[in-house]
This record gives structure tokens, sequence and C-alpha cells, in this order.
């Protein structure tokens, strides 16, 4: 039980964090407040689910992606001129943990972080991570979502196991809306059953449409 807990702490840092800085050129993505109406509410999640710390950096920025060194296509793709937004929630200790992200790039760049980021079901089909001290042998599968979520969509499902026979399970769906992409991210500890972003991104493509001009 320990060890479910030090990995559950672990995921819920990468949940809620997303990732590290970028490259020392790289500035930070900047908060922004007129993004924020379109994000998920509590009343759009399953029963149970709460806040929890702000899925921002210290200075309010916001990274999709995360923190995964043998994955460089699933690195943050904000940046210098992004403007974004995150919410994270959780149902308890082992989760699951919901991560909704909404980031506005310039012209232009959306479709080329688009573009990277699908590069994971492809080149990173098996990698190691190490969560709280603890190596997590990633495998990648691609998933199903609806095409007419924006411009171009993807999904991923991320199955780790580790040698204390605990498992975790991220199930990722990234759409990119004109100069937008939102970012789904369900992350928990165990063989969690696919469903609940898959729910989701429809009614989460369609808030940023009704609350952010241009989405």
């Amino acid at each position: 039980m320990r060890m479910v807990h030090r990995l559950a702490a672990g995921l819920a840092a990468l949940a809620v964090t997303g990732a590290p800085a970028l490259t020392a050129n790289a500035a930070p993505a900047a908060a922004s407040e007129d993004l924020k109406p379109a994000l998920l509410t509590p009343a759009d999640l399953p029963e149970g689910f709460m806040p929890i710390a702000a899925a921002t950096d210290d200075d309010g920025a916001v990274s999709i992606g995360g923190n995964f060194p043998g994955c460089p296509s699933l690195a943050p793709v904000t940046g210098d001129g992004t403007a974004s937004a995150a919410v994270t929630y959780s149902k308890g200790v082992v989760g699951p943990y919901l991560t909704h992200a909404l980031v506005r790039f310039p012209a232009g760049g959306a479709a080329p972080a688009m573009d990277r980021l699908a590069e994971a079901v492809t080149t990173c089909k098996s990698f190691s991570q190490e969560l709280a001290g603890i190596t997590v042998r990633f495998t990648l599968a691609p998933t199903q979502v609806p095409a007419t979520l924006g411009e171009r969509a993807f999904g991923v499902r991320m199955t780790g196991d580790t040698d204390f026979g605990i498992k975790v399970t991220a199930d990722i769906i990234a759409v990119r809306r004109g100069e937008f992409v939102l970012w789904l991210n369900d992350m928990t500890v165990g063989d969690a059953p696919a469903g609940m972003i898959a729910t989701l991104a429809e009614p989460a493509a369609d808030r940023c449409a009704q609350r952010v001009k241009g989405c």
C-alpha cells in the first residue's frame, strides 16, 4: 500500500503541474483569464470529482504535454506567445486525476504543436518514466476519437507497468480548433477502463466554441 501511495503522489504531481519549465530560452505560457470559462466544471464531470491544486506553474503558466523524458513528443508545447488556462480534478488518492487545459497559440502555431504531440503514438510506443522514485514502463496505443471535435483530433492510451505489479493508466485526447489546442488527460493508478474523457471531449469542445471567440 505504501508503494501505491508513493506512485499516486507522483501521479498527482504530474497531473497537476504538467511539466517543468521549457528550454532555457523559451518563455512560459501566459495564464489567460478569458480562457478559464471554457474549462470543464464539476457539474460536467461524474459525481465525486473535486478540484485540486491549480494545474499551473507558480507564475500561473500552464503546460500541455508532460514531464516524460523518454517521449519527447509529449514534452510541453506551450512557450513564448501562447496563452493558457487549466484545471485538475481528482476522485481520491489514487485518482482518477483529470486535467483539462486550453492553449491559444500565435497565428500558425497550433498545427505544428498538434503534429508533434500526435507523433507520440508512433515514435513513443514504449518508454520508461520515474514517478516518485518508482520506474514505470509505459506502452502507448492510439484510441479512436470523433473527427468532428475540431480540425484535428487524436487520442492515446498510456498503460504503465511496474516491478511491484502496480499499473498506471493515462488516457489523453488533444483537439485543435483554429489556433487553440484543447487537452484532456485522465490519469489513475490501476488498469482503469477507458471511456471517461471520451465522453467529456465533445462537451469540452462545445464549451470552448461557446465561451471563447475563435475556438
